[in-house]
């Protein structure tokens, strides 16, 4: 198993997992826009013969925002996304990050468990925030 910065060449996978992931999926524009646009921001991904996972981590200065995480449902309950969150967080050390946040839905308890397991607490809601008007739990930690 191997964790790596992501390339384009990943990307038809990662929409693929995507589509698969989220209500509201990014598409090829949104995940270009955070290889050519987007100065902070740094791709991974989890491979194990293939990819099953992947994250999208915002740094800026002393602070990482994830702003997406996903494995493929067809490779969850492995542990997979434990391994990649903690891949993210030892990055954002080494890059003297001094927090981490993130955005989770309301009803996403698996990743809830997960992140909490990780050391993240809630820190706020933010209403409405999704497009199906699901509110999110915003959380973050210490680095």
């Amino acid at each position: 198993m191997i964790v790596r910065e992501m390339t384009k060449v990943d990307l038809p996978r990662i929409l693929e997992c995507e589509r698969k992931c989220f209500k509201d999926p990014w598409n090829e524009e949104n995940c270009l826009n955070e290889f050519d646009e987007n100065p902070f921001s740094h791709g991974w991904v989890l491979i194990d013969e293939r990819i099953v996972g992947y994250a999208f981590l915002w740094e800026t200065f002393e602070m990482a925002q994830l702003a997406r995480i996903g494995v493929d449902p067809d490779d969850q309950g492995k542990g997979y996304g434990d391994i990649l969150l903690k891949a993210c967080i030892q990055r954002s050390k080494e890059q003297n990050c001094e927090f981490m946040t993130l955005d989770v839905r309301v009803s996403n308890e698996k990743a809830i468990r997960l992140y909490q397991k990780n050391g993240f607490i809630q820190v706020n809601v933010s209403k409405r925030y999704y497009p199906d008007g699901e509110d999110a739990l915003v959380f973050t930690r210490a680095l």
